[in-house]
């Protein structure tokens, strides 16, 4: 199995074939989890360990992932990636169950291809 440290495949299978990408993993503090049932490639993405606080002391970042992981758990199907900008380093998924949207910066990007 080999992992690429690159955006670019995620990129590419948005690109191709955006409706292939399910979100299989939310994992706070810092991991999502995207399989691509096309191709069978697995994208994991790092969130940031650095994260902005709130004035309630809780960082931004890690609600938007506990609120994206509910509703991975609740209604996975309506779960979807709905932009890949790599050159800033972004990824947003919509939730079309609750219509929300959860824009996450990514650390790093992996895929692991068989």
């Amino acid at each position: 199995m080999s992992v690429h440290k690159s955006g670019a495949f995620l990129q590419q299978c948005f690109s191709v074939h955006p409706l292939c990408l399910n979100v299989k993993l939310v994992s706070p503090p810092q991991i999502v989890g995207v399989l691509c049932t096309n191709c069978q490639m697995r994208h994991r993405l790092t969130l940031p360990q650095a994260l902005v606080p709130t004035e309630s002391g809780t960082d931004i970042a890690r609600q938007e992932l506990f609120l994206l992981q509910g509703c991975v758990q609740n209604h996975p199907h309506d779960v979807r990636v709905s932009l890949v900008h790599i050159e800033q380093s972004a990824v947003e998924f919509k939730c079309g169950s609750c219509h929300r949207t959860y824009e996450l910066h990514v650390a790093l990007f992996e895929t692991h291809q068989s």
